[in-house]
């Protein structure tokens, strides 16, 4: 039978290259093929392409899929997708992928759909789960950007409002001083703590334990640091997830099963990786053939505009690796392209192992504009 297409864009060999996405990508689609029956029947064979975070390469991928008829344009990463969008949308190809990583992605509605939350409920959601485990004042630490400011007048400080929980913004240079940071940041006496700092968690959250917070701080999804930070520091740490990762203790049976399966077939991948990378593509992959097999089951050919228009409704009750469904049908976050919801937030427990925190993933129903 023949194959369907679809074209996969990803940021691999630039300044920013994450070639374990794609190889997690592949070990999904094999999957699909070998075990799944591929899309009802018909074999599903990516376009693999290859960008630089510039929008030229976006730009070309696009043309690429245009070209050789993919029905589907599925992102792993990347930073110049915003500039494919006209593209794709004048050969009515839709966007789909894991996470919207860039502006015009994340508001493409009826373009581009998105499995995972927007970036806007990744932002509430922190505030919920510190709220849920007793935080009453909570110190929101950003970069500070224009996108930031942004984020806090349109996002963090509406849902701390709706969740009548006192919260404080405190902007911080790109590379900061963290002892005198910290002491600012406790100044105000939060008893909760929410960081934006990405790869400065490693020096924020010791800085903040040795200045004498002993309180819950989240950490976002900066896991690298679990290794190298003493399991003293790491007490009341949170991490987030879109979804159970292979290094969480104890995931429910259903998730277990599927993080057996990607293990299976990404076991043959070189040990030296991001199993991380791996398991976003691996998950990317999955929701795209589902997508095309429950579309394909309704309809006698899958074209881009078939798909295009199935996914506007398209919806179901379990994601791999989360418990919780998805609905395109209207973005979980308005004016967004995500058709998902629900971070997952774990917690360093005995020798440093992850162990999700009871009812997640985190409701985000009461902080929704």
């Amino acid at each position: 039978m023949d194959p369907v297409t679809i074209g996969f864009h990803n940021l691999e060999g630039g300044s920013i290259s994450l070639a374990d996405v794609r190889l997690g990508f592949e070990a999904g689609v094999n999957y699909i093929n070998k075990q799944l029956g591929g899309v009802n029947g018909h074999p599903l064979k990516s376009i693999n392409c290859k960008t630089d975070g510039t929008p030229e390469a976006s730009v070309n991928c696009a043309n690429q899929f245009v070209e050789q008829k993919a029905v589907l344009a599925v992102q792993g990463a990347d930073f110049g997708a915003d500039a494919m969008l006209p593209v794709l949308k004048s050969a009515g190809l839709a966007e789909f992928g894991n996470f919207p990583l860039t502006p015009g992605v994340n508001s493409a509605v009826g373009d581009a759909y998105f499995m995972q939350g927007s970036a806007q409920e990744g932002y509430a959601a922190n505030l919920v789960q510190l709220q849920k485990l007793g935080a009453s004042k909570a110190a929101v630490v950003l970069v500070d950007n224009p996108a930031s400011h942004d984020t806090y007048k349109t996002v963090i400080e509406p849902a701390a409002a709706k969740l009548r929980l006192k919260a404080k913004v405190f902007y911080v240079p790109a590379q900061s001083d963290w002892t005198v940071q910290s002491a600012t940041v406790l100044a105000w006496g939060p008893d909760a703590i929410s960081t934006y700092v990405a790869a400065d968690s490693l020096a924020a959250v010791p800085a903040f334990r040795a200045a004498g917070f002993s309180g819950y701080i989240t950490a976002g999804a900066n896991t690298e640091i679990i290794p190298q930070l003493d399991p003293s520091v790491l007490q009341k740490v949170l991490f987030s997830a879109p979804y159970y990762l292979p290094e969480f203790a104890n995931p429910p049976a259903r998730v277990k099963k599927d993080l057996d399966i990607f293990e299976a077939y990404t076991s043959n991948l070189p040990a030296k990786g991001s199993v991380t990378q791996r398991q976003t593509g691996f998950y990317t992959a999955l929701m795209a053939g589902q997508l095309l097999r429950d579309l394909g089951a309704k309809n006698k050919s899958l074209t881009a505009q078939v798909v295009h228009s199935g996914l506007r409704t398209w919806k179901g009750e379990r994601e791999p690796f989360r418990l919780n469904g998805w609905d395109c049908s209207t973005p979980t976050w308005p004016d967004t392209t995500a058709c998902g919801a629900g971070n997952v937030y774990a917690a360093p427990g005995k020798d440093r192992v992850l162990e999700p925190l009871p009812d997640q993933p985190v409701d985000m129903s009461a902080v929704l504009p």
